[in-house]
């Protein structure tokens, strides 16, 4: 019997994410180009503590474009990330034989039906994750909340709502104010530790692809699988087959270019965490965001690895 193939990548390729804010935090303070750009700001920035211009004021109009907010990777793949990590995935699940159920046995089809549903699992996982960190946890995102909690507020629009309210008004609105809430009302969210939301964002979307890409990747490289594609190869000259070869060539495009799809959101999301780590947030801020998306891969993917129990639940690609 062949031997399985690895169902997934080891946890040290994880190092690439904190070697890449090293890097590129580094940078931001040797490179010419980075340093007199926050020296044009108004309220300079401490040493070793790299920030966005939002944050620290910098140029309004900064001399690299991806250290513009606007820039058009931020804009529509960092901002909307979470749905090309949702179409990305969904590819894999559709095309990839890992979990395709066209042209299986019954045995084959119950160990893919699992497989799905395990893989729709670990999204949904990631997915409430991200959306109590960055949009909402019982009000305020986590995000959002240990900002305040350390201090942060949304100064400039609590300045002109206190002018017009009682002191207990703007209070409590200092206490409900979410980033987006802040922005909207003109305001600059300042003052406190604001975990770097690009940082964890993009750490999960890449790392939850490659996990999942590489797992559906040793299924389609298995040895176990040739006896099938002979089976099919033999029924060729069957005029009744050949619906199935155009539906088995479909999906082998269809795989083809998932796995692109995959890698390119991979690849694009490696590079605008590289521009993170130069130009935004703080060295804390950005490690912060990292822990938190590294922590749950780590349940996610590494855990069932070391407790069956788990693994039962959500399993593991391509497993």
């Amino acid at each position: 019997m062949p031997a399985p193939a690895r169902p997934a990548p080891s946890p040290v390729v994880l190092l690439v994410y904190p070697v890449t804010l090293l890097l590129g935090s580094l940078f931001s303070v040797i490179s010419p180009v980075a340093r007199s750009t926050r020296s044009s700001s108004h309220d300079p920035a401490a040493p070793l503590a790299p920030s966005l211009a939002a944050d620290l004021h910098l140029s309004e109009s900064p001399v690299n474009y991806f250290a513009r907010k606007s820039n058009i990777f931020n804009l529509y793949f960092v901002k909307v990330g979470w749905i090309w990590l949702t179409v990305a995935f969904a590819s894999l699940v559709l095309f990839q034989p890992a979990y395709n159920l066209s042209s299986a046995s019954h045995a084959q089809q119950e160990i893919r039906f699992r497989r799905s549903i395990q893989a729709f699992l670990r999204w949904c996982l990631a997915t409430i994750v991200w959306y109590l960190t960055t949009q909402w946890f019982f009000g305020p995102a986590i995000i959002d909340r240990s900002f305040m909690i350390t201090g942060g507020k949304c100064g400039q629009a609590l300045d002109l709502v206190a002018k017009a309210n009682s002191e207990s008004s703007s209070v409590q609105l200092e206490t409900v104010f979410t980033a987006a809430a802040c922005k909207a009302a003109g305001g600059a969210w300042k003052g406190g530790h604001d975990i770097s939301g690009h940082v964890f964002m993009l750490v999960l979307v890449t790392a939850l692809l490659v996990f999942e890409a590489v797992g559906a990747g040793a299924v389609a490289a298995s040895p176990s699988a040739a006896p099938e594609s002979a089976g099919r190869e033999r029924k060729a000259s069957d005029p009744n087959a050949l619906p199935n070869g155009d539906q088995d060539a479909s999906f082998g495009t269809g795989r083809t270019w998932s796995m692109r799809l995959v890698w390119g959101v991979v690849v694009l999301g490696w590079w605008m965490l590289f521009m993170t780590a130069i130009w935004f947030h703080t060295w804390l801020e950005k490690w912060s965001g990292l822990a938190i998306a590294l922590s749950t891969i780590y349940v996610i993917y590494i855990l069932p690895r070391r407790l069956p129990p788990w693994k039962d639940i959500v399993g593991l690609p391509g497993v």
